[in-house]
Parts: structure tokens; C-alpha cells; sequence
């Protein structure tokens, strides 16, 4: 199973006409509901005139994985899903695009919005600045002083970071590290008699 993903880095945006029909993509990097929502919200919050609002989203990973396609009040199956099939064939995780439709007073037939859908959705993400992320695992190590040492050693070679050492009363050390290095890390550290909480 593989630690890393492709997501968005900050937002990206396209704009399409068919037809006298505006269309504009917004995507973003998500990882929560909360985050999908306060995204959803900003974007109708700059287009108050649109007439539909469809997205598409990706959180999560193998047996976590949600994923997320609405149609907004378009056809069934005429908006959601073709951008939901952008974010798959960018093979994008953890990323979120909108993209809000302005009726221009002709329709477009529901061939027509999955290609425009689909199309902004695509360009959209064709305009991203894309980037791999890494899953990380925190580990908390109450250690006694002497082997703080020994753990930052263990940990930087892991590539894991150091986050933290408490000093109260007895050291505790927030360690950050790879899930794909977590499984020899935590044996190196059964190694020295220290357990992971």
C-alpha cells in the first residue's frame, strides 16, 4: 500500500462557454467533510448568481476511501459524475472541484452538460499545480532522558521529524513518521525496550 497521493496545491480554475452557458472550475486539496463544505460554501459565496453548483469529491484512500458526485439540480448523472471522472484520470485523493454553471437560456441536452462538465472539470484540473503528499503516522514515546538521543537518531533515519519533546515530569517525544516506515521503526524501537502508545 502506497503512502503518498496527488492533490491540488492551492486553487485551481478554468472557465468555459457552450452555448451562451458559463461554466467555472474551482479545485482544492480537501481532506475532511468540514473542509469539502467551507469550500463549497466559499465558491458560491463568489458566484451568488450561478444557477447550479455541481461537485466532486476525493478523501481518503484504499479501504477509507469516499468518494462524492452531485448533481446539483442538473440531469441525473449529467454533471457529478464526468467531474468525478476528471479527479480519477488526474488520480487525484484528498481533492475537491466545483464547478458552478450560469444558464445561458439555451439547454444543452444531457450529452451536452457531460461534456461541458466535464470538459471545465478537466481543464480545471489541467491548470492545477499538482502535488504528491505524503500519510503520515504521530507516535507519542514516553522515554526515559538517555534515550531521547538514540529515538531522534532512529526517527531521522526513518525520515520521520521530531514534532515535540514535553519534559513533564517524565520526557514524551511526538514523532512524526512515514506510514510505510512505521512498522520497522516501532520493531527498531522494541529493539531498545521502548513501546509506542
Amino acid at each position: 500500500m502506497s503512502d503518498q497521493y496527488r492533490t491540488v496545491a492551492g486553487t485551481a480554475q478554468a472557465h468555459h462557454v457552450v452555448k451562451k452557458s458559463r461554466f467555472f472550475g474551482e479545485a482544492t486539496a480537501v481532506h475532511t467533510q468540514e473542509a469539502v463544505k467551507s469550500f463549497l460554501a466559499e465558491v458560491q459565496e463568489r458566484n451568488p448568481r450561478a444557477s447550479h453548483y455541481c461537485y466532486a469529491y476525493s478523501i481518503g484512500r484504499d479501504t477509507t476511501l469516499r468518494e462524492y458526485a452531485t448533481d446539483a439540480g442538473e440531469p441525473t448523472h449529467s454533471a457529478g459524475p464526468p467531474i468525478l471522472a476528471a479527479l480519477r484520470a488526474f488520480d487525484l485523493c484528498n481533492t475537491i472541484c466545483v464547478v458552478v454553471r450560469y444558464y445561458g437560456g439555451i439547454n444543452l441536452g444531457v450529452g451536452g452538460l457531460i461534456r461541458a462538465y466535464g470538459r471545465c472539470a478537466r481543464e480545471c484540473l489541467k491548470n492545477a499545480t499538482i502535488k504528491t503528499q505524503i500519510f503520515y503516522q504521530n507516535l507519542y514515546l514516553k522515554v526515559n532522558y538517555s534515550e531521547i538521543g538514540t529515538v531522534v537518531t532512529l526517527c531521522k533515519r526513518s525520515g520521520g521529524k521530531v514534532i515535540d519533546i514535553k519534559y513533564n515530569p517524565d520526557p514524551i517525544i511526538e514523532i512524526q513518521i512515514r506510514e510505510n516506515a512505521l512498522e520497522t521503526f516501532q520493531s527498531q524501537l522494541q529493539g531498545i525496550g521502548i513501546v509506542t502508545e
